[in-house]
């Protein structure tokens, strides 16, 4: 079956969409020494290694999985974790411990780690409705260790705009399907940010720089050394919006016009970095959004060149069978991306409980990746130890699969009123190690 590009029909089926723009082991309280000790990694992160030569390997195929480790993140104030590196940014935390830090999952060597946070505690209390808890929280990149059952915070970075002002993680503007901001109670509406992000995918190029994917334009960002936005990769035609409405760093329409149609919650969700260390693959989670198709299963893979900082090529995917998940197609989502070679990456498809991964070539000749495109390495689904919404993934070898979830912060999903502490639902931000045979 061949379908046309998906920036085509995005276009095509959805032109009269208009813009309605603007308007570890650490203890769980952090110690003065161990708040000087991360406030300290601030203005030097480049004490950590840049980027060590990545390994890519080829996965085995067809095979069943085990958990052989799991490493947990302990309990860490959310407030006193960003007021070491942002003083007094947080005034309460609601008792929100640190997590969601397994969206991404780039390797330092050595059990080594560079995450990212997505945009802070973020329930949806109601269907397609989400409260900002915490709304002061920062998105932050975080090096951490595996070491044993824990893991340890090695480093922490805050993302900000040139000026070193934080970006937070509020929506940037009204479009589409999204919900306004609201707070924890449900009812008070929260203003805009145009410089807000929602990370997701992390990769590092050699020149210390950190490249993010993020849902809300959505976009990717270069961010330098020290986690301030160089700039921000756009869908075609948007740039002038964020411009108009005073973004503080540089914008450009650099990704396919499309992407702009993304579903609510659902942008570009990983990326990979390719052995020429200057090609990324991003990963769109679900499907751009068609007017009456809300089950829709084609996605979309694209390669961006940081070094131009131009969109290569697109390439159309389609997710299996919703039904061999026992779900409709608007559940299924593409999170976790690993590099194999020049042409070839590992692709996530999930829903908030099952996962599986195939490895797939990108084809420039080919019009869309389905069916025997894709070689199955691995269904995780019923394996005792693999953690719900699994996010972020690493071959360590041919054999041993790294994944890390996204634990939400660990917080019940509904309003809270004024001052309220959240409920802790107890899951917690995991690194398992699979082995695969």
């Amino acid at each position: 079956m061949r379908i046309k590009k998906l920036h085509l029909v995005g276009l095509l089926t959805i032109a009269g969409v208009v813009f309605i723009s603007l308007a570890l082991v650490v203890v769980p309280a952090l110690s003065a020494d161990a708040r000087n000790e991360v406030r300290s990694a601030v203005p030097a992160p480049k004490e950590t290694p840049a980027s060590q030569p990545l390994h890519y390997v080829t996965p085995v195929l067809g095979a069943t999985g085990t958990v052989t480790k799991t490493s947990t993140l302990p309990d860490i104030p959310l407030g006193e974790f960003q007021n070491a590196l942002l003083p007094d940014s947080i005034e309460d935390d609601r008792g929100v411990k640190l997590g969601s830090l397994g969206s991404a999952l780039f390797p330092l060597g050595g059990n080594e780690y560079w995450t990212v946070t997505d945009r802070g505690p973020n329930p949806e209390v109601y269907d397609d409705v989400r409260t900002f808890v915490v709304p002061a929280f920062d998105p932050t990149l975080v090096h951490v260790k595996v070491r044993g059952e824990s893991i340890e915070i090695v480093e922490s970075i805050p993302i900000t705009n040139t000026d070193g002002k934080p970006v937070t993680g509020l929506p940037n503007r009204a479009f589409g399907e999204e919900s306004v901001p609201l707070a924890a109670d449900a009812t008070t509406v929260l203003p805009y940010n145009i410089n807000g992000i929602d990370p997701e995918g992390l990769v590092r190029t050699a020149d210390g720089h950190f490249w993010i994917s993020e849902e809300y334009a959505t976009s990717i960002l270069e961010l330098d050394a020290d986690g301030r936005i160089l700039k921000r990769h756009l869908p075609a035609g948007t740039e002038d919006v964020y411009r108009e409405a005073g973004v503080e760093y540089p914008v450009e329409g650099s990704l396919p016009a499309a992407l702009q149609y993304r579903k609510a919650n659902r942008g570009l969700e990983d990326l990979a970095l390719l052995p020429d260390g200057k090609t990324i693959v991003a990963g769109l989670q679900s499907s751009i959004v068609v007017p009456g198709q809300k089950d829709r299963i084609v996605t979309e893979l694209l390669t961006f060149d940081t070094k131009s900082g131009k969109t290569l090529h697109e390439f159309p995917y389609q997710f299996d069978d919703p039904s061999t998940f026992g779900d409709r197609g608007r559940k299924l989502k593409l999170s976790a991306l690993i590099p194999v070679d020049a042409d070839h990456v590992v692709v996530q498809e999930r829903t908030d409980t099952q996962t599986r991964f195939y490895l797939v070539k990108l084809d420039p000749a080919d019009d869309l990746i389905a069916g025997a495109d894709k070689q199955l390495v691995v269904n995780l689904a019923g394996v005792q130890g693999v953690p719900e919404k699994i996010e972020g993934a690493w071959l360590k070898s041919k054999d041993t699969l790294v994944l890390s979830n996204d634990n939400d912060f660990g917080v019940v999903e509904r309003p809270y009123a004024d001052g309220e502490k959240v409920q802790d639902n107890g899951a917690r931000t995991k690194i398992v190690e699979v082995k695969l045979g």
